[in-house]
């Protein structure tokens, strides 16, 4: 292969709403380039054993449409939600047939009964997020009940006699009622083992190989690696999964919680309310997943129970979960504030686990664009809550397109240029619905100057208006702390990262007077 004297601009995406990115199929023979927005997407490959192959497209974007591609035995194996369908459906194509993706067919095998069987139909029993080929093996990442999920599909390059290349599908199993498990990096093609990542609320995260001819044997599974946290005692631990039912009466929402077992002891045991920390996301279509966090153990060790809210406006139950009608999206953002709320509600009042005064909630980014949704349509529940990075001044924000991701976020929240998603967002948009003369729970609000995401105004603005509104005879301080060299993400230095979240503890833990270890 020659070397140009001068770079050749092979691909080029103008459009703002877009982002753009690079990846080769796991076989290695074509390069991909993808550009998409959260709602639409496109795809060009170049043949990396070509020299002078040109970039071609799978297919052009269509609105609403998404599709993710990999290769396999001269076969595009396609994720895409073509068809309007609320999840992804697995489909398989011919290269060279990617004009129209018209060739598009769904990915079927025959049963143990003889009928044909659609694999991810798209569906909302089975979400289905990506796929990774083998040599003889596909390996699909998705959801089913909420929980993360792997599948292994043994494959034929040669159909079989009912026309099928699929011969074997199966769901791999762990023995934790909730968990997060993944595919991991896999750099092997030809290889009957895959690598997944897992962890569970009380399991730090693991690498775990799985022969794929038997992927739920666990004598043939071994752990190649396995995180070490010192003076971790798992048996100490435990953690559940409950559903709590929302105020439509209609829709049951997940949540996650880790204890430690003396606590959840003593409360079972005197019905005494304990103290609960919930936190929650709920937005983009992103999962709070139950995952280990070693960060946890100051509040477990101190009886606090820590708790998830799988809410919507997330992805834990599918896209479903996620785009409207009944997700967190758009005109239905508000399902996301209210399922905190009813969680919040559920342990107070139903579970009496807790009670106001022993309850705390946080949310960072869009989580704390959650939290201040929630302080001010029921301040009298909580007694702290932690706003980190908050997007709170919602419409002032995304009315203004010269701030940076503001054209991208459109798909989101909507765009308040617009009178339907401007009226929309002003019943939620926390600096605009502070309860003037309520009492607040104490809150810490964080920010960074250097923030291209949330801009540091926006904590600022937030606190001066809780100040000004709230009973301050009642309510808890509202503490506003500004890091004049960070950004989005706080401090990249992990030492420095974990010394404001010290300070986040320091503050809940004065507040919760829990200041000393039981």
């Amino acid at each position: 292969m020659t070397i140009e004297a001068v770079d050749e601009l092979v691909f080029e995406q103008p459009d703002e709403l877009f982002w753009t990115g690079i990846s080769k199929t796991s076989d290695n023979k074509y390069l991909l380039i993808e550009t998409s927005s959260s709602e639409t997407s496109e795809v060009h490959y170049l043949n990396l054993s070509d020299d002078d192959a040109k970039l071609k497209c799978i297919a052009k974007k269509r609105d609403k449409v998404l599709y993710d591609v990999d290769h396999w035995n001269g076969y595009w194996i396609i994720t895409s939600n073509v068809g309007g369908t609320l999840n992804m459906r697995l489909m398989m194509s011919p290269v060279g047939q990617e004009d129209t993706g018209s060739s598009w067919e769904d990915v079927t095998m025959i049963d143990d009964v003889g009928s044909v069987v659609t694999l991810f139909d798209g569906g909302a029993e089975k979400a289905l997020d990506g796929i990774e080929t083998f040599e003889n093996h596909w390996v699909a990442s998705g959801r089913f009940g909420g929980i993360p999920r792997v599948w292994i599909m043994k494959v034929d390059k040669l159909k079989n006699a009912n026309d099928h290349f699929v011969s074997g599908f199966t769901q791999v199993e762990f023995e934790e009622s909730a968990y997060d498990v993944g595919i991991n990096v896999n750099y092997n093609y030809n290889t009957d083992k895959v690598v997944v990542y897992y962890n569970s609320m009380t399991t730090p995260i693991q690498s775990i190989q799985i022969d794929m001819n038997f992927p739920n044997d666990i004598t043939k599974r071994t752990i190649l690696k396995s995180k070490t946290v010192p003076g971790y005692v798992k048996e100490k631990y435990g953690c559940d999964r409950m559903m709590v039912r929302s105020r439509d009466g209609t829709t049951d929402i997940p949540i996650s919680l880790v204890y430690r077992h003396d606590v959840m002891d003593a409360y079972l045991k005197s019905g005494e309310p304990v103290h609960v920390h919930l936190v929650g996301y709920g937005s983009y279509g992103a999962c709070s997943e139950a995952d280990f966090s070693a960060n946890r153990l100051p509040l477990l060790n101190r009886g606090v129970v820590y708790v998830m809210a799988h809410i919507r406006g997330g992805g834990e139950m599918g896209r479903q979960w996620y785009e409207e009608p009944n997700g967190g999206k758009f005109l239905c953002k508000l399902n996301t504030f209210n399922d905190f709320v009813d969680i919040a509600r559920w342990l107070i009042e139903a579970k009496k686990l807790t009670s106001p005064d022993k309850l705390s909630i946080e949310g960072r980014s869009a989580g704390g664009l959650l939290i201040g949704a929630s302080i001010n349509q029921a301040p009298e529940l909580f007694t702290v809550a932690i706003l980190g990075v908050p997007f709170v001044d919602v419409v002032c924000t995304m009315v203004d397109s010269s701030i940076p991701l503001t054209v991208g976020e459109w798909l989101e929240w909507g765009n308040p240029n617009e009178e339907r998603f401007f009226d929309y967002m002003m019943r939620y948009s926390p600096i605009n619905n502070v309860k003037y003369g309520s009492a607040y729970p104490a809150c810490l609000l964080t920010g960074g100057l250097h923030d291209p995401r949330v801009q540091f105004w926006e904590p600022a603005k937030f606190t001066a208006e809780l100040r000004h509104g709230m009973d301050k005879d009642l309510s808890g301080p509202i503490c506003l702390k500004m890091d004049m060299s960070a950004g989005h993400f706080s401090a990249s230095d992990r030492y420095k990262y974990l010394k404001e979240l010290s300070f986040d503890y320091a503050f809940l833990l004065d507040q919760l007077g829990l200041s000393e270890l039981q």
